[in-house]
């Protein structure tokens, strides 16, 4: 009866052994590689120069899109490095740098880039 009882005692253990592991390998170490985290995105203010600037990071059809503002005055078409930095700033915060594919574009009165940190 014994033998019995430790063979029918043994899925159940296996399962949650299996479990224990799938979750151990779902957890990982920190990825260096993995995209800034919704709950990480969203307005943010960023100080350049004493001037603060709105950066927003949003999920779009390329991954992110990260779009900077400035309250007043707005920004201007010729202040496409100066969004940069912004943005390089913003993505440092989070551990991150800029996406190299990320190519700023003026829209309306905001620099938007395409692809977000990474």
């Amino acid at each position: 009866m014994a033998a019995t009882l430790r063979l029918s005692l043994a899925p159940p253990r296996l399962a949650a052994t299996l479990a224990l592991c799938a979750l151990a390998a779902c957890s990982g170490g920190d990825d260096g590689d993995a995209p800034v985290p919704l709950a990480a995105s969203g307005p943010s203010e960023v100080k350049v120069e004493g001037v603060a600037y709105l950066a927003d990071l949003q999920p779009s059809n390329k991954g992110a899109t990260l779009t900077v503002t400035r309250p007043a005055p707005p920004m201007a078409y010729d202040e496409g490095a100066l969004a940069k930095q912004v943005a390089v700033q913003f993505c440092a915060g989070r551990g991150k740098r800029l996406a190299p594919w990320a190519l700023g574009k003026f829209m309306g009165q905001s620099w938007v880039f395409e692809g977000g940190c990474a």
